[in-house]
């Protein structure tokens, strides 16, 4: 599996490359559960690799690549603004906005890539190709505030706690930063967080999930 997924993340990586500038390539960020995969998690996974990019590169893109970016709205919890492109027998999602509605929640989120979340991007070589993850800082909110479980073949807090226990280089003050970025009303939004947060702490122990719980009861919801 780990080689099926590597293989389709490159060939990905290698088609933005052969049709897009530079400029525009290299802020195509690996996310969704490849990126999960990446850095650390190890759960089922589907066929699918997603990318994340910047709302303001979707005029070119469409123009390039000749496709359309639309919302998807048909699947639960998750809608994004994307469009689809194929190569062959392959297919990547381009997602240039993610709007989140947690289940039983008033409230939606609507998350996109920024200058400063580019600045933060993670750099991998796989076989010596180059590729931009999606900062684990977003992933990680993304995934906390979906919450998303195998009822919809998805593991969003599983890989919460893959990702935080994987690594030491967890940016606890940008997280804290994109919340209060993200996920306002904080009065709406800080109670579910730390919701789940708590529901994989009970499953997983672990001190970096205890220090993401303290970044959350340190924001105040009239920041």
């Amino acid at each position: 599996m780990e080689d099926r997924i590597k293989k389709e993340i490159i060939a990905g990586i290698t088609v933005f490359e052969k049709h897009l500038p530079e400029s525009i390539h290299n802020q195509i960020l690996l996310t969704g559960g490849s990126a999960a995969f990446l850095y650390g998690s190890d759960r089922p996974f589907s066929k699918d690799i997603d990318f994340e990019l910047p709302k303001t590169a979707v005029p070119e893109i469409e123009n390039i690549l000749k496709v359309r970016f639309e919302y998807h709205r048909e699947k639960p919890i998750f809608h994004s603004l994307k469009a689809t492109f194929s190569e062959g027998n392959e297919a990547y999602d381009l997602i240039a906005e993610s709007v989140i509605q947690p289940a039983g929640h008033p409230e939606s989120y609507t998350v996109y890539l920024t200058d400063d979340i580019l600045g933060k991007r993670k750099i991998f070589n796989i076989n010596g190709q180059t590729l931009y993850l999606i900062p684990k800082e977003l992933l990680v909110l993304i995934k906390l505030l979906a919450g998303r479980g195998e009822e919809l073949g998805k593991y969003d807090l599983y890989d919460v706690w893959k990702i935080m226990v994987a690594g030491k280089d967890f940016d606890y003050a940008f997280f804290a930063g994109l919340v209060s970025q993200f996920c306002r009303p904080l009065e709406k939004s800080l109670p579910l967080l730390s919701e789940n947060v708590r529901k994989i702490l009970t499953e997983h122990p672990a001190g970096q999930l205890k220090w993401l719980s303290e970044a959350l009861a340190s924001l105040q919801p009239s920041a």
